[in-house]
């Protein structure tokens, strides 16, 4: 919703904002989780979670001060470093606090807090977005007078700075899960060394996973971007209508596809399928394709809100499927690691490259901004059967892994109770 004043002010183009948007953000965050992630299969993870909660509010804050592009990309970096510590801490908290029939569900509550946190942007965002650009300039305390969309930034950033401090509210889990307790004690490339064998031990898995998720990321992340502007630019909607508009679809799509396809994942691995996450979401990726195709090139924009609810519906639960796959057949030692490896690699290819190729394509092909809306279909079209193709190609890998780690998911580290 700040992408019209961002450009005006900044005179920036609908690429530039995709790599302020996305792919600077991305870069960041998977590199900054590579040493994270290590730090989180051997540190307290609750400490790790409140200083990148605390460094990524303070980071929004500070897009506020932008007064060209690139201290607004500086700023981005900071949201980046900061959010990733939270990946691989929380995913290997949770995943020793339930078991492996429970974890998807687990992380689908987990991941709650971002859909709702989507959904209330758009929303609450809206309206912070209508108020104050009733005036070009808007005054805060201590800080004087700035620009409305820099206000927004402040408004939503200092707050997170505050609520970082909830993360002590609950206690250091237990590690559970261990197979080498030697790696356990280590952090640096020694747990990327360990994590590396284990990878090329199981070498389909890791590949059809990464590569299946990874495109469905594109679509997830790179569509996500780009709503706002594809309401206001095609149906010409105000910043508090779209905010309402788009954050019903994506909240309400997003929290109800994510918990029933959680709990339906959760119940097939009961049953005794070892594949269940990739399954599950190779219909859901089908499934998705003509909706979100059929959505992009919609000429009523209630046929377009209500499309797109149903794509969210079918691909929202991608976070917790993905996450819950790689944890149940990654030991606890590796867990962090393997999080922030995973969000390097999709990242990089799904969240990085999937707002700035969207852009790219209204740009460059149909070289018209108003044909955002096109440029998501294609995509959509594109990669979405890939990502379904991957994640079959990976069915018997995830089997063969799983077994494996049932050999060892019980074990916890020396010296815990």
């Amino acid at each position: 919703m700040l992408v019209g004043p961002i450009k005006h002010d900044l005179g920036i183009t609908d690429v530039q904002f995709g790599i302020f948007n996305g792919f600077v953000f991305t870069i960041t965050y998977a590199v900054m989780g590579l040493g994270i992630g290590a730090l989180a299969d051997s540190r307290s993870r609750r400490w790790l979670i409140f200083c990148g909660v605390a460094v990524w509010s303070l980071a929004t804050a500070a897009c506020g001060f932008a007064k060209v592009f690139w201290q607004l990309l500086v700023a981005r970096i900071g949201v980046g470093a900061g959010e990733a510590a939270l990946g691989p801490c929380a995913s290997s908290i949770l995943a020793d606090l339930f078991p492996r029939e429970r974890l998807t569900f687990a992380f689908a509550v987990y991941n709650l807090g971002s859909m709702i946190g989507a959904g209330m942007a758009y929303i609450v965002g809206g309206q912070i977005v209508e108020m104050v650009s009733r005036s070009p300039h808007f005054t805060l305390p201590l800080v004087g007078a700035v620009r409305s969309w820099q206000a927004v930034f402040f408004i939503i950033g200092v707050p997170g700075a505050l609520l970082s401090l909830i993360v002590f509210t609950f206690p250091e889990p237990v590690r559970r899960g261990v197979r080498n307790v030697q790696v356990l004690r280590r952090s640096g490339m020694a747990t990327y060394r360990e994590l590396g064998k284990f990878i090329r031990s199981h070498g389909r898995f890791f590949l059809f996973h990464y590569l299946g998720f990874g495109f469905a990321m594109v679509v997830l992340v790179g569509g996500g971007a780009w709503y706002a502007p594809h309401l206001a630019r095609t149906f010409h909607w105000g910043a508090a209508d779209v905010g309402l508009g788009i954050g019903l679809a994506v909240g309400l799509g997003s929290i109800t596809g994510s918990l029933l396809s959680s709990a339906a994942v959760d119940a097939l691995f009961k049953r005794g399928y070892r594949d269940a996450q990739l399954r599950w979401f190779v219909f859901c990726l089908l499934a998705a394709t003509p909706i979100g195709i059929a959505a992009m090139t919609a000429h009523n924009v209630w046929v377009f809100l209500i499309l797109l609810y149903f794509l969210l519906l079918a691909m929202a639960a991608l976070p917790s499927l993905a996450m819950a796959a790689l944890n149940i057949v990654t030991p606890n030692e590796l867990r962090g690691t393997g999080i922030a490896l995973f969000a390097l690699l999709t990242g990089t290819l799904g969240a990085g490259a999937g707002p700035v190729v969207i852009a790219a394509v209204s740009d460059y092909i149909f070289k018209d901004e108003k044909a955002i809306g096109l440029a998501m279909a294609i995509v959509i079209a594109v990669c979405l059967p890939l990502a379904a193709l991957f994640l079959a190609l990976g069915l018997g890998p995830m089997r063969k892994a799983v077994q494996e780690a049932e050999q060892w998911a019980n074990t916890i580290e020396p010296g815990a109770h």
